[in-house]
């Protein structure tokens, strides 16, 4: 039985990696606990393989038998870098591509096709600004003019690479949209000033500037992909297309985003506003720099989910048409993509995985570093309903932090936050030149013992967590919004470091993280555009994520702190709250629209939910139907705990009180997952501590115990059953050696 079932297993990673999940359906058969035991090989990790050197065959033949049977990887991503031999996308490299393919297809090994040389992807290999310069990323610039004296103003303005040019009272912040009074045959501008109180700004598309070398494609221009494609993608598929979809079954993208440039624009950015709003966009441009009056929360919003849509519609979503041709899946992610501010890094980390197939983070510069947003890529997954998130994990961590320990501290802590592939950073092809540590690889003298057994770890809980449905009671909206609405270009507190500058009383990692490390109550990141749609159904007193696989039900609402929201998702929760819903809010309460006009009406609805007087006297509101409303001006762990329990004390998962931990390093988490109907509990202890608490998980069940460590089961022992407010509980003991993990599975 064994037997044939790693032979289906095998046959469906054929088929491509749709299948991780199919492969996870044995769990309603008595052979899954065989199966978690002996996982098949598309659980196992496929590490970046950094060819850093002259490649040969035999070389390479050598490191991939290393990694497969010393490491028990399955397979490499394919990472050239700048010292890459044979040059990256010459004839010689594509014949030692195909040594690679070759050894692999014979092991049953996957090769991730990672699609450029270095990161950011979009340069291939220098070659894009070399023979499409025209088609490099642009920048937004701004040059100020200002008239000598009131009366005719005249200036050469062309057209040519002009978005916007906007006057603007500087007392008054009243604007004028310029471009009708620039003559359309010779761009000369002729304007009578008003007043000495004007300035007059010029907008215009120009080439990037921040790059010293290998300028990347313009990632928010569809036609500039295509010409970049037809330099890399186009030539994979030409050389390897019989690979794609069997021994080569992924493509990754790298730092795809706004890294090193906030200002990345598009010359097409004002004929995709229009489409969105309806209006031309030139006359909110201003609000990019400064303050424009009462319209610049509502501008901002509008100009920076433009350029969202832009990146979400651009690279990302060219990679997967190309995908979706040759039967491959896409992975990629933007440069900080769980930083507390994504509009100068992804835009918007829910738009930007649109398209992708398997969503991802980095966990990379240092341990712990992201952790509190990691659960913004999985909660994207949950919303697309896709049943994989993967890691790139360890990059660029000081290599006297990576112990073997290490390996598995910073993997349980993401697990547990909705990763469920793993591709570790990594192995290098000449150890001797590490660039970026730490040496996973068979060559490191201090990792090499303990890969083996880290590998088994990865795939069983992989093959434990990908797929079926992540059980969360609490929705955390997503402040894109406010987000939005508080940043703006060359801002003196952003100190030029993208993605760590928000508002600043921005608090929404801050709850994510309480409520997953302190709180140990599971939840999901919404975006609150989405939350408005069709897709999140009311039902009664629960709000519904309508997916096939991966429903949620919501019976608690948290509005983090934000200044901003939109007007139409503030009506869904109004509605939400009248039904019976739950409604918590921190810190700061919404007081303007991110649609343009509506600012009364936010107050208002605000008020009804949360009183009149919440932000001097913050009490709890509540409603006919049972609804309750709750502001916390200045949230802690046990604030915010005391308040979800007060609104809903019947949580999923409850721990005893010693379930908390002292060690510096780690984390106590966990995930619940609903699989085949089968209830699939992950418990990660990442701290140097052991735990050793009561458990009550909600509802009736027999359970039994499985450890990643060793592939075991056995039956979970002393379970007995209460009744907590109402609710049927099953009560059991954990414990949990410092730096480990169990699964523990209803039967």
């Amino acid at each position: 039985m064994m037997r044939k079932l790693i032979k289906k297993c095998l046959l469906l990673v054929v088929l491509g990696f749709l299948t991780h999940a199919n492969c996870f359906s044995q769990k309603n058969n008595s052979d899954f606990k065989q199966a978690f035991q002996n996982p098949a090989k598309q659980y196992y990790p496929t590490p970046f393989w950094h060819i850093n050197g002259e490649m040969t065959d035999a070389e390479i033949v050598r490191q991939m038998n290393d990694a497969h049977t010393k490491a028990k990887f399955n397979g490499v991503a394919i990472l050239p870098v700048g010292n890459t031999k044979p040059t990256v996308l010459s004839d010689g490299f594509f014949d030692r591509y195909i040594t690679i393919l070759e050894t692999a297809k014979k092991r049953n090994d996957n090769v991730i096709l990672y699609d450029d040389a270095g990161f950011p992807s979009g340069t291939a290999g220098g070659q894009l600004e070399k023979k499409f310069p025209q088609h490099v990323r642009k920048s937004l610039e701004k040059r100020e003019i200002i008239p000598i004296r009131a009366g005719t103003f005249k200036a050469h303005i062309p057209k040519e690479k002009l978005l916007a040019v906007v006057a603007m009272n500087t007392k008054t912040l009243e604007r004028v949209n310029l471009k009708q009074f620039i003559d359309a045959d010779n761009d000369f501008l002729t304007w009578k000033v008003p007043t000495m109180d004007w300035k007059i700004i010029v907008f215009t598309i120009e080439t990037a500037t921040f790059f010293k070398q290998d300028y990347p494609v313009d990632y928010l221009d569809t036609v500039a992909i295509e010409k970049f494609m037809t330099l890399t993608y186009d030539r994979y598929a030409e050389k390897f297309n019989s690979y794609f979809g069997n021994t080569i079954q992924l493509v990754f993208f790298d730092d795809v985003g706004f890294l090193r440039s906030e200002r990345s624009w598009t010359g097409k950015f004002n004929e995709k506003f229009k489409a969105i709003y309806g209006v031309d966009p030139d006359i909110y441009y201003p609000a990019l720099w400064y303050n424009i009056g009462p319209e610049t929360e509502a501008a901002r919003v509008a100009l920076f989910n433009t350029r969202a849509e832009l990146m979400a519609e651009g690279y990302p979503k060219m990679v997967t048409k190309f995908t979706k041709k040759y039967n491959l899946k896409s992975t990629g992610h933007p440069p900080g993509n769980y930083g507390i501010q994504p509009v100068d890094m992804s835009g918007d980390i829910f738009k930007y995985y649109r398209y992708t197939d398997l969503p991802l983070t980095d966990l990379i510069i240092a341990y712990g570093r992201g952790r509190d947003g990691f659960k913004l890529i999985s909660s994207a997954s949950d919303y697309y309903d896709r049943p994989i998130t993967a890691t790139e994990i360890y990059g660029a961590l000081p290599e006297n932090t990576v112990d073997s320990a290490m390996l598995y501290r910073a993997l349980m802590e993401i697990q547990a936050r909705g990763v469920n592939f793993v591709i570790p950073h990594g192995m290098w092809y000449d150890p001797t030149k590490v660039s970026i540590p730490p040496l996973i690889s068979p060559f490191s003298e201090k990792l090499a013992p303990a890969l083996p057994k880290y590998s088994d770890f990865v795939a069983r809980t992989c093959y434990m967590l990908q797929g079926g449905r992540k059980i969360a009671d609490i929705g955390l909206i997503y402040p894109i919004e406010s987000l939005q609405a508080g940043y703006y270009f060359d801002a003196p507190e952003n100190n030029n470091v993208p993605g760590t500058w928000a508002y600043p009383e921005a608090d929404y990692l801050k709850v994510s993280d309480m409520l997953t490390n302190d709180i140990r109550r599971d939840f999901t990141f919404i975006h609150p555009e989405f939350l408005a749609s069709d897709k999140y159904l009311l039902q009664k007193n629960k709000i519904h994520l309508n997916n096939t696989e991966n429903y949620q039900d919501y019976n608690l609402l948290i509005i983090p702190s934000g200044k901003v929201i939109s007007l139409k998702t503030l009506e869904k929760i109004k509605q939400f709250y009248d039904n019976g819903g739950k409604v918590i809010a921190t810190t700061l309460l919404p007081s303007v629209s991110a649609e343009f006009g509506q600012n009364d009406k936010v107050v208002k609805i605000i008020a009804e939910i949360f009183g009149t007087d919440a932000t001097s006297t913050p009490i709890l509101q509540t409603n006919k139907m049972g609804g309750k409303a709750l502001f916390i001006t200045e949230p802690t762990a046990e604030k915010l705990a005391a308040s979800i329990d007060l609104m809903t004390p019947n949580a999923d998962v409850i721990f005893g009180k010693n379930a908390l931990t002292t060690s510096e390093l780690g984390k106590f988490s966990y995930i619940h997952k609903v699989h085949n109907g089968k209830d699939i509990y992950f418990f990660a202890n990442s701290s140097d501590n052991n735990i050793d608490t009561e458990v009550l998980l909600r509802g009736k069940m027999k359970l039994e115990s499985l450890d990643p460590h060793s592939g075991a089961a056995a039956q979970l022992q002393k379970v007995s059953y209460i009744k907590q407010n109402g609710e049927t509980y099953t009560k059991c003991r954990l414990t949990l050696k410092a730096v480990s993990a169990v699964f523990w599975v209803s039967k």
